[in-house]
């Protein structure tokens, strides 16, 4: 009787915070149902039935908690078990409910558990550890009650198959053995836990004839080396050279099942996927060169639009580039050699289209007859020129829409970081940016630099990351996707095409005056100019200049010269001068060159 008495009067307790009903809706919902009031009862408790409890091996059904109820009233009835389960560790995570399947002998749904343990710690098979408080309902004599059965611990193991940091080809192009010690032939992977990306990738040189390898972890390439081939990786069912498929350990498969690619190929590509446990390869050919159709050009044959290339190799350097004219909408495609030529029979498969929308300014490119239709690249037109970017060994391109200003902006250690006054000027309406720049290290910061395209801000920095096309001459990269002039403190003549996306950098080690008082000798060094790093320009005290016509020349050369701008007035020729241009008619013995822009907009002389 006085077991009756006691719950009874927990039970009035819990209905003054909650109300009386005998259809229980999910407490947990913030919109309909706040959150009751539990109460607890002596002897109704809960306790983990296992710990460090691994879902790989569970059943779908999993008991995790038994709940202690002897202690209850006679009569008395639970219902709807439910968890609320904080992760331990997990900064700022909020609690979860969970609705157990069966409430008598505490179990959960596995598909439950593993979308709760991938929410807060991702797929990594480690143990995981939840706080657990455990709520049951009670119905006695009609009425009902919300019981707070006690707080328990969970350790649970996500479902997860064993991905390995690192992987290897055995064999290719190169001795089986050795590549299994060397380890060189490594897959690719993104900077994220191999659980949340378990895609790797490689491309190695196909052999001469066809080619044989396996693949392999840090464990499977050592144990080689103790002779055992087993824990390397081969092809499920055994057709050595499917494309694609389920890969798995020898030791499980009982063979070799080694992967194989038919002669002709120049590399391949291999990717595998190890949540999956799935392969594809590619034969991968690089043609030498890659042609736009349509665009601003014919939809045929011709090959007039031919994308640009550094001078490496294709393998090296993937990547080609084509500008096209915006100002209406363009519709194009491209294709390599041979799928220009099967234009002419007819056949417009072999080009290039997108995998994704037309429209699509980024994504992976295929052939027409992969994608089953045109596919073809799309732009609005809105924008004044369109650079067109393709990566032939990872297939994918970009498509950047380029509006250019007048100047882009020098900023680096020369100035402390502080200033950019120095510029290059739009010399083409195609995006090719040409001046001279001075190149200092005042501070011991390294002599490096990068561009604004505003002065003074650092939105959309041109640095050297900027220059997909390629970066030559005098300059590399520095620390910080940085340029640095690697020729030293002095001038250097820029050219910046940043359509293309290529820069080049010219270290200037003297400026002469030539002209028709020295028979237009480039390499006079008895009017070879000094800098004055102080006011930003070249001085001669000693000049020969006549008024039949002279310029400035670089380098003992004629590669870089300065002249005249065509299109300004004669009397102001010398106040606005330009690159091959022409003959210079001013008089004087001192004569001045400003050819950084600092102080104007215009590279200048004086001529005194």
């Amino acid at each position: 009787m006085k077991k009756h008495i006691l719950f009874g009067g927990m039970l009035l307790l819990a209905a003054m915070f909650t109300g009386c009903t005998e259809d229980f809706k999910d407490w947990a919902d913030p919109i309909f149902n706040p959150e009751p009031t539990a109460i607890t009862i002596p002897g109704v408790t809960a306790s983990a039935v296992a710990q460090n409890v691994d879902l790989a091996k569970a059943d779908e059904a999993v008991r995790l908690i038994s709940v202690s109820t002897s202690s209850a009233p006679e009569g008395t009835t639970f219902d709807k078990m439910r968890i609320v389960v904080t992760p331990e560790g997990v900064d700022g995570a909020e609690p979860k409910t969970i609705q157990a399947i069966s409430t008598t002998d505490g179990t959960f749904s596995k598909e439950t558990l593993q979308e709760m343990i991938l929410e807060y710690f991702g797929r990594r098979p480690d143990v995981r550890t939840f706080d657990t408080q455990v709520y049951l309902d009670g119905v006695y004599q009609g009425q009902a009650a919300f019981i707070d059965a006690g707080s328990v611990q969970l350790t649970l193991i996500p479902e997860a198959p064993k991905i390995s940091p690192n992987y290897y080809i055995v064999g290719g192009s190169l001795d089986w053995a050795a590549s299994a010690a060397s380890k060189e032939q490594k897959f690719r992977h993104s900077d994220l836990d191999v659980y949340e990306d378990p895609v790797f990738s490689i491309i190695i040189d196909a052999a001469d004839g066809d080619t044989w390898f396996a693949i392999g972890d840090d464990e499977g390439c050592d144990a080689v080396g103790n002779g055992d081939w087993s824990k390397l990786m081969g092809i499920v069912g055994g057709d050595n050279k499917a494309t694609e498929g389920s890969l798995d350990y020898r030791y499980n498969m009982g063979a070799d099942n080694s992967f194989c690619v038919p002669a002709g190929a120049k590399k391949i590509r291999v990717t595998i996927d190890m949540m999956e446990q799935t392969f594809k390869v590619e034969a991968v050919n690089i043609a030498d060169s890659y042609y736009l159709v349509g665009g601003n050009g014919s939809w045929s044959s011709d090959k007039s639009q031919k994308f640009t290339h550094s001078d490496k190799d294709v393998f090296d350097d993937p990547v080609f580039t084509y500008v096209l004219t915006g100002g209406s909408e363009l519709w194009f495609a491209f294709g390599d050699a041979d799928a220009l030529d099967a234009i002419d029979n007819g056949d417009w498969n072999q080009l290039f289209g997108t995998k994704g929308a037309s429209e699509d300014l980024g994504g992976s490119f295929d052939r027409r007859y992969n994608l089953g239709g045109d596919h073809s690249f799309h732009v609005d037109g809105s924008a004044k020129f369109y650079r067109f970017t393709i990566n032939v060994l990872d297939m994918t391109y970009t498509i950047t829409p380029l509006n250019f200003e007048p100047f882009i902006y020098f900023i680096g250690a020369t100035d402390g970081w502080s200033q950019a006054e120095q510029k290059l000027a739009l010399t083409d309406d195609s995006g090719i940016y040409t001046g001279y720049i001075y190149c200092a290290d005042p501070n011991g910061w390294g002599n490096e630099f990068k561009f604004q395209r505003v002065a003074g801000s650092w939105d959309d920095e041109i640095n050297f990351g900027t220059f997909t096309g390629g970066v030559s001459g005098d300059f590399v990269e520095g620390g910080g996707g940085n340029i640095k002039a690697t020729a030293g403190e002095g001038i250097y003549y820029i050219e910046a095409d940043m359509a293309t996306g290529t820069l080049k950098g010219t270290r200037i080690t003297n400026m002469n005056l030539v002209g028709n008082f020295n028979g237009w000798n480039p390499a006079d060094d008895a009017q070879q100019m000094t800098w004055d790093a102080e006011n930003y320009c070249y001085v001669i005290t000693n000049a020969g200049v006549t008024a039949d016509g002279w310029k400035f020349t670089a380098n003992n050369d004629w590669g870089i010269n300065l002249g005249g701008n065509d299109s300004v007035e004669p009397s102001m020729v010398i106040d606005d001068l330009a690159a091959n241009g022409k003959n210079l008619g001013a008089v004087g013995s001192t004569i001045k060159l400003y050819p950084t822009r600092k102080n104007s907009d215009k590279i200048y002389c004086t001529v005194e």
